[in-house]
């Protein structure tokens, strides 16, 4: 039987040595210099993974489009077709464009392996995701940033999620916990714009724009444990007003006003439990260039100022 002449089967088993290498050759090239220390040896041996098992993948997708072929080949030559053949035949010829589509994909990804700084198979979930959602939600493919609108996803001076945004932080949470980030950790980080808190109860609850933009950060990820992600792989940071992403104007910025989630590549061993000293908020940084301000994970109500988060 003629293979589909479409789906080179003896042509790509060749090609394999010569694409790792030019993936090889783009990872050493292009990611090296950025690249330090062990978590940097994970993204690269994490993408060799990935391709490897896309060529994997598309190997195996191969042989299960020749069995169908011949299936399909054997049933179209029966002599005395009858009920069961022709039905038969429909199966082999739907699972024949199953197949087909789910070799494209696999080729797709393959070809697309090392262009996003996550696997391609979660960064595809990501933008359907954002995709649809894009009144709350967006998704910068050459960052790997997800960004949670602060308008729609909060009250104006308030930390609480809206309840309209749960349900997306609840899928989202899904795609965190799923085999393809199961490596990586889980960054929330808070932004606002540059307009000052005036309000007496809200200046009392977060002290300035600095601790609203963590409390949030905080929301989210409350959120994400709630919904099963694990607490070891996440940690909140807030900047304020300091990392802006377009010039504020007399009332702000919506863009300003928003909750990043960063997915990073895990060390390669468990670190050991922080001690006192390093969970305690930095004081460290200036108007000009702020530390991120990490919190412990605990929700229990506090007594201290906001300001003792920055």
């Amino acid at each position: 039987m003629t293979p589909d002449p479409g789906i080179p089967i003896m042509t790509t088993r060749r090609t394999f040595p010569t694409l790792a290498l030019a993936a090889s050759v783009f990872v050493l090239t292009g990611l090296t210099p950025g690249l330090t220390g062990c978590v940097a040896q994970n993204e690269l041996d994490q993408f060799r993974d990935q391709y490897r098992l896309s060529q994997e993948q598309i190997l195996d997708l191969q042989a299960q489009l020749e069995d169908r072929e011949r299936q399909i080949a054997i049933l179209r030559d029966a002599k005395n077709p009858n009920s069961d053949l022709q039905a038969q035949l429909a199966d082999a010829l739907a699972d024949k464009a199953s197949l087909e589509a789910a070799l494209a994909k696999a080729r797709d990804q393959l070809a697309r392996a090392g262009t996003t700084p996550i696997p391609v198979e979660l960064a595809d979930e990501l933008e359907a995701l954002a995709n649809a959602n894009p009144d709350l939600m967006s998704y910068d493919k050459e960052t790997g940033a997800i960004r949670f609108r602060s308008d729609v996803t909060f009250g104006s001076g308030k930390a609480e999620l809206r309840e309209s945004a749960v349900p997306l932080v609840n899928q989202l949470s899904t795609v965190l916990v799923s085999p393809a980030a199961s490596d990586y950790e889980v960054r929330v980080v808070g932004h606002t714009d540059n307009v000052p808190i005036r309000n007496a109860f809200v200046k009392q609850q977060f002290g300035d724009n600095w601790g609203l933009s963590v409390a949030r950060a905080r929301s989210v990820m409350i959120a994400f444990r709630s919904a099963g992600v694990p607490e070891a792989r996440m940690s909140i940071a807030g900047y304020g007003e300091f990392r802006p992403v377009e010039p504020n104007g007399p009332r702000g910025s919506e863009a300003n006003r928003r909750v990043e989630v960063f997915l990073t590549p895990q060390p390669e061993s468990p670190s050991a439990p922080p001690s006192a000293s390093s969970t305690a908020p930095a004081t460290t940084g200036t108007a000009l260039s702020p530390t991120s301000t990490v919190v412990p994970l605990d929700d229990s109500p506090s007594t201290e100022s906001p300001e003792a988060f920055k």
